[in-house]
């Protein structure tokens, strides 16, 4: 269920919200003669912003694929691409995006910069080579075509290795969906769009679209890494403190903490640790009665229940708890065995055998009700007062 709530969330959503976005343009382009050449200027504006921003918020495969876009336009304003040069370039374009899928962001000005590059010259090399491959070998080309691809005309197996990056790229943006991988997706649609829709809208409007995809992506991915905490995927203390700033005066706090967390982490390292915070996250998310989980920091997490008072929440809070206490966490332990080899006693191989550990974690919770003439810091510190309450009384419990 969670894997298909991030596939609506990145890609879904934002074909639903590219197909309205080009339907809205379609409508209004009637109404835009005024501002041609002012469109037309636009993607040297917006691209060189995005590719800028990009790099400043360390994205630096929507840097590269801002600034190649850059170069193709200025290049397709000034007449410099010829209709061969142009096919291979649409090729090599394509590859491209599907293949940035693939890597990692780094820095720009690191040895990775010569990884990019060579993957960028790679692939228009192969468009380059598969093209001349065809024109050079075309009663071959016509025979493959016919005996394996029917389907397919002759420009229909010039630009096939496109589709086939583009279905590998959408396995992995359903497999590994984020922003950026959507933002990639979107950019090779607009990219298909322009080859083979080219009179539906103008390289321009097109060119100016995907701009904006890339400053969005920048944009919103920031947001994420500065309000969501990175391991658990909660909202982090900054959000919490936003959050503050919106509440009324009816209102209810959780603090959560788990118990004896650190000695878990000492004996089974932080590995297990790591991943005892990602399952008490998991759970503390789906609280019921309108709770919104956040990590305040360490192994202590904040809910709070907003128009709601202490005693609406307990029963909430008391089914988390148990459903933490009653979630069986499966330890793998690799232990070691030497084996004496019989051929030279001085050689010892090492067999891996692995056992299971079924292990549990418990959390205690100490919560409060906002008073009229407190701060929201201060309502904090009582929730706080009642979660030292419940450890002292046993832990493993909601207090008030």
């Amino acid at each position: 269920m969670s894997h298909f709530y991030h596939s609506c969330r990145y890609l879904l959503a934002p074909l639903l919200l590219t197909g309205l976005l080009l339907g809205a343009i379609d409508y209004f382009s009637a109404r835009w003669v005024d501002w041609l050449d002012t469109i037309q200027v636009m993607p040297y504006w917006l691209l060189a912003i995005a590719a800028l921003i990009a790099l400043q918020f360390n994205r630096s495969r929507l840097s590269y694929i801002a600034s190649l876009l850059l170069l193709f336009y200025t290049l397709t304003q000034h007449g410099l691409l010829g209709h061969d040069t142009y096919q291979w370039v649409f090729i090599g374009g394509g590859i491209i995006t599907a293949v940035f899928c693939f890597i990692k962001d780094r820095g720009l000005l690191s040895v990775h910069t010569l990884v990019r590059l060579g993957i960028i010259a790679a692939s228009l090399l192969a468009a380059y080579l598969w093209l001349s491959l065809l024109e050079h070998y075309p009663g071959m080309a016509q025979q493959v075509r016919e005996r394996y691809l029917p389907f397919l005309s002759a420009n229909g197996l010039a630009t096939l290795p496109v589709f086939l990056a583009g279905a590998v790229m959408l396995v992995k943006l359903i497999k590994d969906s984020n922003l950026v991988h959507t933002s990639l997706g979107l950019t090779f649609i607009v990219w298909l769009m322009h080859y083979y829709a080219a009179d539906l809208q103008s390289l321009a409007v097109q060119l100016n679209m995907i701009a904006v995809f890339l400053l969005l992506t920048v944009l919103f991915d920031s947001y994420f890494l500065a309000y969501r905490d990175e391991l658990t995927g909660l909202p982090s203390r900054r959000a919490l403190f936003n959050l503050s700033l919106s509440l009324g005066r009816k209102y209810t706090v959780a603090m959560v903490d788990i118990d004896y967390f650190k000695k878990f982490n000492d004996t089974y390292g932080h590995d297990v640790g790591d991943q005892v915070l990602k399952l008490v996250a998991v759970k503390l998310s789906q609280v019921t009665g309108g709770g919104k989980a956040f990590r305040y920091g360490g192994e202590e997490f904040t809910i709070v229940f907003a128009n709601k008072q202490a005693k609406q929440v307990v029963e909430h809070l008391d089914a988390v708890r148990q459903s933490i206490e009653d979630y069986d966490i499966v330890l793998r332990e690799t232990k070691r065995k030497a084996n004496q080899n019989s051929n030279a006693s001085k050689n010892r191989n090492k067999k891996a055998v692995d056992k299971q550990r079924i292990v549990s974690v418990t959390v205690s919770i100490g919560l409060a009700e906002h008073l009229a003439d407190q701060s929201f810091e201060q309502c904090m510190k009582q929730a706080d007062k009642a979660l030292y309450k419940a450890k002292k009384k046993g832990r493993n419990q909601v207090c008030a």
